[in-house]
């Protein structure tokens, strides 16, 4: 491979696009440990808070993340989320293994590049938030997982 291929290459992320009840989520492809149907899925106790929840997970208590929620998005209290993005944590301060987001549909792989990306006006200013972005017709936030995930440790 010719080094302009791999600097061409090197322009392109895998990522994610992940239907969420009224917005999309866009996290690295690498990020993603599998996607599972949310009825397999015991809730192992009471909600402590409105944007989390803890279910049974490979004999794990796994936190699952409502993030429209979290960003105080108008949005149902029951929605229909019937898969979960399994996601590998990042922070090591936090030390959160794994933890989840619901979603409400099957998540799509796409590539992208910077030209693909179009900032929004970022109406949901949030330290959860790092931006929000438009892709063809969709809007979609990239959250700041870092922030999350020391949400999560600060909670449980």
């Amino acid at each position: 491979m010719s080094d302009m291929e791999k600097t061409a290459q090197a322009q392109f992320i895998h990522c994610m696009l992940i239907p969420l009840q009224k917005h999309y989520l866009l996290l690295p492809n690498s990020t993603i440990t599998e996607v599972i149907p949310k009825a397999t899925i015991n809730q192992s106790s009471a909600k402590t808070t409105p944007w989390l929840e803890w279910v049974d997970w490979q004999q794990k208590s796994l936190a699952v993340v409502d993030l429209e929620t979290l960003l105080a998005q108008d949005v149902e209290m029951v929605y229909p989320a019937n898969k979960l993005c399994i996601i590998e944590g990042i922070n090591a301060e936090a030390d959160i293994g794994f933890y989840a987001i619901p979603c409400t549909g099957s998540p799509q792989l796409i590539t992208l590049n910077a030209s693909a990306l179009k900032m929004t006006h970022d109406q949901h200013a949030s330290e959860f938030l790092y931006c929000q972005i438009k892709i063809g017709n969709k809007v979609a936030f990239i959250p700041h997982l870092d922030s999350l995930e020391m949400a999560i440790k600060n909670v449980s």
